[in-house]
C-alpha cells in the first residue's frame, strides 16, 4: 500500500487560505484552518490581517468568528488603518457595531491620517455610523492631530446631513483646530465639486425645525450662529475665503451676517482683492453693492483693479471703474543722493 496522504500546507500558504475564507465568507473551511492551528494574525502585501479583509468586505459573520477565536481587534495595517477605521471608511455599520462590542477603540487615531473614526465617518457621509458611533460614546469634540474635529472634517466635504447632526448633538460650532480654522471656515474651502450657476449647489436635502429642504453646509452653519467674522491665525476671515472661491451666494449671505466687508489677512489679502485677482464678476459685484474699498492696496501696492487687468477680467475691471477704482501711482524708488 501506498503511504497516506497528509495535509501539510505552509504557514504562509495556510495564511493566504485564511484570508481568501474570510473574503468568500466560507465559515467551512475557516472551522478546518483553526483546528490546523493557522495563524489569525496572518498578513498580506498590504499588512491587513484576515480581520481587516472581514471588515473593508463587511463579512459580520466572520468578524464575530475571529473576534471568537481571539483575533486581535487593535492590528493595524501598514497605512495605520485598524478593522474599525476601514469599517468606518467604507460605511459598515454592522461590522463597526460588531468590533466595537468587541472592545474596539472608538477613540483611536490612524497615524497616516491623525483621524478619528467619527471624523472618517463624517467626512464621508457615512450619516449611520456616525450615529452609532455617538451611541457608542465616541466623544463628539475629539480631536483629530491637527486639531479639527468631525465636524470640520463634515463641513469641508460639504456633508450637510452630517454637519446637522453634529450640531444637533451640540458639537461646537465655532470651535478652531491648531491653525484657528473653524467649520465655516472649513466649509467655505471646501474642495467638493461646484455645480450649477454661480459655481454653487452643493446642497442636500436636510430637516431644520420640521421644514425639508435643500441646504448648504455653509447654510446650516450659519444658521446655527456661526461667527461670520472669525479669523484664522493668519487672519483668513470667512469672507475672504468665500471671496477667493465661486461662491457668490456664500459672500451675500455673510455680508447679511454683517461680515466685515474690507477685512484684511495677515498677508493683507481683502475679499475684493482675492475676488478680482481671481476673475469672479458675481462675488466682486456683491462687495462693491456692500460698500467694498475698490481702492484698497495690498503689501505689494496692487488695487483690484492692478489685479483685474493682471487676470484678464474685463467685466471685473468694468465693474470697479464704475464703482470708482483707479489703478494705485508707482513709487517711485529714491536713490542715494551723490
Amino acid at each position: 500500500m501506498g503511504e497516506q496522504f497528509k495535509w501539510n500546507p505552509s504557514t504562509d500558504r495556510m495564511g493566504q487560505m485564511l484570508r481568501q475564507a474570510v473574503y468568500m465568507a466560507d465559515q467551512v473551511t475557516l472551522e478546518h484552518l483553526a483546528k490546523q492551528r493557522a495563524d489569525l494574525e496572518s498578513r498580506d502585501e498590504s499588512g491587513s490581517t484576515p480581520l481587516h479583509i472581514a471588515a473593508t468586505q463587511c463579512r459580520p459573520e466572520s468578524i464575530q468568528w475571529l473576534l471568537k477565536h481571539r483575533a486581535d481587534v487593535e492590528a493595524v495595517d501598514t497605512d495605520g488603518f485598524s478593522a474599525l477605521t476601514w469599517a468606518c471608511v467604507k460605511g459598515h455599520k454592522e461590522v463597526l457595531q460588531i468590533l466595537i462590542q468587541g472592545r474596539a477603540n472608538v477613540e483611536e487615531v490612524v497615524k497616516s491620517s491623525g483621524k478619528t473614526p467619527l471624523s472618517l465617518s463624517a467626512e464621508r457621509g457615512h450619516i449611520s455610523c456616525v450615529q452609532e458611533l455617538l451611541v457608542m460614546r465616541a466623544k463628539l469634540e475629539q480631536p483629530n492631530n491637527d486639531g479639527s474635529t468631525a465636524l470640520m472634517c463634515a463641513a469641508h466635504k460639504g456633508e450637510t446631513e452630517v454637519v446637522l447632526t453634529l450640531l444637533e448633538r451640540n458639537s461646537g460650532v465655532n470651535q478652531e483646530d491648531k491653525d484657528g480654522w473653524n467649520a465655516l471656515l472649513y466649509a467655505l474651502n471646501s474642495p467638493v465639486a461646484l455645480r450649477g450657476s454661480g459655481g454653487e449647489g452643493a446642497d442636500q436635502k436636510v430637516n431644520i425645525d420640521g421644514v425639508l429642504g435643500k441646504r448648504s453646509a455653509i447654510e446650516i452653519l450659519m444658521y446655527c450662529k456661526a461667527d461670520a467674522n472669525a479669523k484664522s491665525s493668519d487672519g483668513l476671515s470667512p469672507l475672504i475665503v468665500a471671496a477667493g472661491q465661486d461662491r457668490p451666494q456664500a459672500v451675500r449671505r455673510l455680508l447679511e451676517a454683517r461680515a466685515e466687508v474690507n477685512a484684511i489677512s495677515g498677508r493683507g489679502q481683502s475679499p475684493i482683492l482675492m475676488a478680482s485677482a481671481r476673475d469672479l464678476p458675481d462675488v466682486v459685484r456683491a462687495l462693491i453693492m456692500a460698500a467694498a474699498d475698490v481702492n484698497m492696496v495690498n503689501p505689494k501696492n496692487e488695487a483690484p483693479m492692478t489685479l483685474a487687468k493682471k487676470s484678464g477680467s474685463k467685466e471685473v475691471v468694468d465693474l470697479l471703474i464704475k464703482a470708482g477704482a483707479v489703478e494705485p501711482k508707482v513709487q517711485k524708488k529714491k536713490g542715494k543722493k551723490k
